[in-house]
């Protein structure tokens, strides 16, 4: 009898003005990774700027891997990758700015992926 992956939604609120918790988010990610579970990452207010293509590897929080190391698991591992729809326009991230993978979405895209995922948030 095989085992069914358990499945993760990591919520990222935090990007440059906090990076331990955004560098914890992403360090999170990838060890549930490597231990065989489904993982998909919502960034949402200040997290938004992780979606962004160069924000990660700026990102060094204190005691953990910096995000520059990590980051390309999830993208190697193609983990799917949400930016709220309304922080990117707050913060003024388009199409052309975004980290290949990540996707625009509202709010009911990301509450279909909780139901059948445990909900993470930094």
């Amino acid at each position: 009898m095989s085992r069914k992956a358990k499945k993760y939604l990591i919520t990222i609120t935090h990007s440059t003005g906090d990076q331990d918790r955004a560098n914890a988010a992403v360090a999170l990610a990838v060890s549930l990774l490597s231990e065989g579970c489904d993982v998909a990452l919502f960034f949402i207010f200040e997290g938004a700027h992780l979606a962004k293509k160069g924000v990660a590897e700026t990102i060094h929080g204190r005691n953990f891997a910096p995000v520059k190391d990590l980051f390309p698991t999830l993208l190697e591992e193609k983990v799917p990758m949400y930016l709220c729809g309304a922080c990117a326009k707050t913060y003024g991230i388009g199409e052309d700015d975004l980290v290949p993978g990540v996707r625009i979405v509202h709010l009911p895209t990301i509450a279909g992926e909780m139901l059948d995922r445990e909900t993470v948030s930094f």
